[in-house]
């Protein structure tokens, strides 16, 4: 998708208490404090229970909840757990698999995403994290329009509960398990292919920083950006290090995302650390407003 073909569309955005909207101009400074999303994949080791508790008592605002801990426990009660913390839902992940990856079937595929999305409207989350799947033998195109197919009868249903469809990009190797959508770009076009209001993309900061074409475009997709997910495999040995693209992130904010930065370890190193220690460093570099101190 160029940057023209952007700029003449236009977007019908689905707005959440916590999704994009005009940027704040008398208040441009990216302030983490109050922005930062800890998702559970990060605290691997601790319940629901325990990851809502730690985060509220770390004073961390929202989190992005994980499927397999939902699961861990009827939903209802999963429900009750995080409405009864009082913490924001960044984001739930992960639903998809389109694509019959690992012999899922479609339909299943759908239904699954379907009790996550509302779950995600009882816990009033700004996104539900979506995953295409690999190829998995089909086609480029087919791949594509099973994908297509999906996103928008499972737009409707988060329209309904009040939510939005963050549609991710992963890199290769990693996508490999997980999608076939391997940059912004053709995330981006697909879509605009499925033009759904409910649909839009979940932006990783290193990615922008690789393509340059996407990082000129962070204004015209403003209103596309459901989630921004700060996804780490080797984390440095400071909390600061964990946020090496703030410059990136300054720039969705000044474009006006109001959403959460929702930061994912993926590190048994990090895993086998003192949460609740990490936890509230973090915190405290978050309080500071300046870059620098994150660069």
């Amino acid at each position: 998708m160029t940057k023209e073909l952007l700029s003449q569309r236009k977007v019908n955005s689905f707005s959440t208490s916590s999704s994009t909207s005009k940027p704040d101009h008398a208040n441009p400074v990216l302030s983490l404090i109050d922005r930062i999303s800890i998702n559970q994949i990060t605290t691997y080791h601790w319940s629901l229970e325990e990851s809502l508790r730690g985060l509220v008592a770390c004073g961390i605002p929202a989190v992005g909840l994980w499927n397999r801990k939902i699961l861990d426990l009827e939903t209802a009660q999963s429900a009750e757990l995080v409405i009864d913390s009082g913490i924001k839902v960044s984001t739930i992940s992960l639903a998809g698999g389109f694509t019959g990856s690992n012999e899922y079937p479609f339909e299943e595929a759908i239904t699954d995403a379907i009790q996550l999305i509302e779950f995600g409207g009882q816990v009033n989350a700004a996104a539900v994290q979506i995953a295409s799947g690999p190829r998995a033998g089909h086609t480029l195109n087919h791949a594509r329009e099973l994908t297509v197919d999906a996103l928008k009868r499972l737009g409707d249903v988060a329209a309904s509960n009040g939510t939005r469809l963050a549609l991710k990009t992963m890199k290769n190797p990693l996508a490999r398990n997980w999608t076939f959508l391997n940059s912004i770009e053709s995330t981006l076009e697909l879509i605009d292919t499925c033009q759904h209001p409910a649909v839009g993309i979940a932006i990783d900061p290193a990615h922008i920083c690789l393509e340059n074409s996407a990082k000129n475009l962070i204004a015209d997709i403003i209103s596309l950006i459901a989630a921004v997910q700060i996804s780490e495999i080797e984390p440095g040995e400071s909390v600061q290090e964990l946020f090496p693209d703030f410059d990136v992130m300054e720039a969705i904010n000044d474009a006006g995302y109001q959403g959460y930065y929702d930061l994912e370890v993926w590190c048994e190193h990090f895993w086998q650390s003192d949460y609740s220690e990490t936890l509230t460093n973090l915190r405290l570099a978050c309080q500071s407003e300046t870059p620098s101190q994150f660069s």
